[in-house]
């Protein structure tokens, strides 16, 4: 399912995949997809000219033979080159990496080979006075698509590089666990940072698939942890459970607190000096006492899978 953000002519598009998640893509406008060309035309414009040099020195020897290789070679050089860009470099050719672009299908799939083609087949058309087709076209479509792209399916999108949050948002209002409703487990860094990953992007996703994807592992976790508080709470809101955990353990002191609770030695009794001065008479008493069984008890640190 696709929706664009706006009526006319915008620069956002939204794509609500399968499993209720709203990707949002930033359109391509046709001047960074003009810069992008530009850059393609010269590497390709380069490979023919060290491709004419080469068949002129061969063309010495075999006479006739360098203008159909030649045609042949600037053929595969203004078709498939983008084509073959396209189907594996995942819809991106040289300009448009430069540029961060890349050509997707319209509902956010990656594009395939058929769309690849016919979108860079009708590029002839497109490019007719001087792309002036596809650049009319591409101002009077919502998803600036040439015409290329409305028989292909396909749009072209700007990749952004997004820094998620390290921590969620929500975290200074949520309070922790209380330590006698909790066992002894300690989750690991590394389920930490998922929680904190889940929940940083927590509004991509709608309230009921929110709390059906963090009931998986909150159950998980309530079971852990022996939580013995209100398990109800954790069944209706496991995401706010998860980010109580979160905010239980992201301290690290109170992480290596907690811990210590269970590693901490028993220190042997101090002898009193009258006792270390009385050797012999220790030895004789513990003889007339009964000998008590030693008995060690080994409690595991961590019950993590």
């Amino acid at each position: 399912m696709c929706s664009d953000s706006n009526d006319h002519v915008g620069l956002e598009m939204r794509v609500e995949t399968p499993e209720n998640v709203v990707l949002t893509y930033t359109l391509a406008g046709p001047a960074i997809r003009v810069m992008a060309y530009g850059m393609d035309f010269l590497v390709r414009t380069a490979v023919m000219v060290g491709i004419a040099i080469v068949l002129q020195i061969m063309s010495i020897a075999l006479p006739g033979l360098s203008t159909g290789l030649l045609l042949a070679i600037w053929f595969v050089n203004t078709w498939a080159y983008f084509v073959i860009c396209e189907c594996f470099f995942n819809g991106r050719s040289i300009g448009k990496s430069i540029f961060r672009l890349r050509v997707i299908h319209h509902q956010g799939a990656p594009i395939s080979f058929l769309a690849s083609m016919l979108r860079n087949t009708l590029r002839a058309v497109d490019g007719i006075v001087l792309y002036g087709i596809g650049l009319l076209s591409m101002l009077c479509t919502p998803r600036l698509q040439r015409l290329g792209d409305l028989v292909a399916g396909t749009v072209v999108v700007q990749e952004r590089h997004v820094r998620l949050p390290r921590e969620p948002v929500i975290v200074n209002k949520i309070d922790p666990l209380p330590r006698d409703e909790i066992g002894s487990y300690v989750p690991s860094d590394g389920l930490l940072s998922v929680i904190d990953q889940f929940l940083g992007r927590r509004h991509l996703l709608t309230i009921g698939r929110g709390h059906a994807l963090a009931w998986i592992l909150s159950r998980s976790l309530a079971d852990r942890l022996n939580y013995q508080g209100d398990r109800t709470q954790v069944e209706r809101y496991p995401m706010a459970f998860l980010a109580r955990v979160f905010v239980t353990f992201s301290n690290r002191e109170d992480r290596s607190s907690n811990r210590d609770r269970d590693e901490r030695p028993v220190r042997p009794a101090r002898q009193s000096p009258r006792a270390q001065a009385e050797p012999g008479t220790r030895r004789k008493r513990s003889n007339q006492t009964t000998q008590q069984p030693s008995v060690s008890i080994e409690v595991p640190l961590d019950f993590e899978q």
